[in-house]
């Protein structure tokens, strides 16, 4: 630090390379917000067979849940009313996912990955869509 300014590490996308850059010195120049580094993506999937729809953030710091055609499943691993359904993952790695296993056409719909909000950080969504294929 120098005079009220800081070198920060930015990535400048026009050449794909960080780079040192002086800024006056304020929270915000160093502060990154959460975000997906692994959003989830859309599946079609056999009836009968197990769904994983993969979810992991960086930077993570809101509670993370699955919702289902708008519905929140909520924040827990086990899904209440959802026996068939699992969120599990490692949160040290931000690591979310959401298994659903014995697929039937009532999966069959829209998923969001939710990230709350703490402190600086905002809200993150991610949407997938669950096509079921019947036999």
């Amino acid at each position: 630090m120098i005079h009220g300014t800081r070198l920060c590490r930015t990535y400048d996308p026009s050449c794909g390379l960080s780079a040192l850059k002086r800024k006056p010195l304020t929270v915000a120049n160093c502060f990154q917000q959460q975000y997906f580094r692994i959003p989830p993506k859309s599946l079609r999937v056999q009836e009968g067979s197990e769904a994983v729809l993969e979810c992991a953030i960086g930077n993570l710091a809101g509670q993370v849940q699955w919702a289902k055609d708008g519905f929140a499943l909520g924040y827990s691993s086990v899904i209440p009313g959802y026996p068939r359904y699992t969120m599990f993952g490692d949160r040290r790695h931000g690591v979310y996912n959401l298994r659903i296993v014995n697929v039937t056409l009532e999966d069959d719909a829209e998923y969001q990955c939710q990230v709350g909000p703490a402190q600086m950080h905002k809200v993150i969504r991610a949407n997938a869509s669950l096509t079921v294929i019947c036999e």
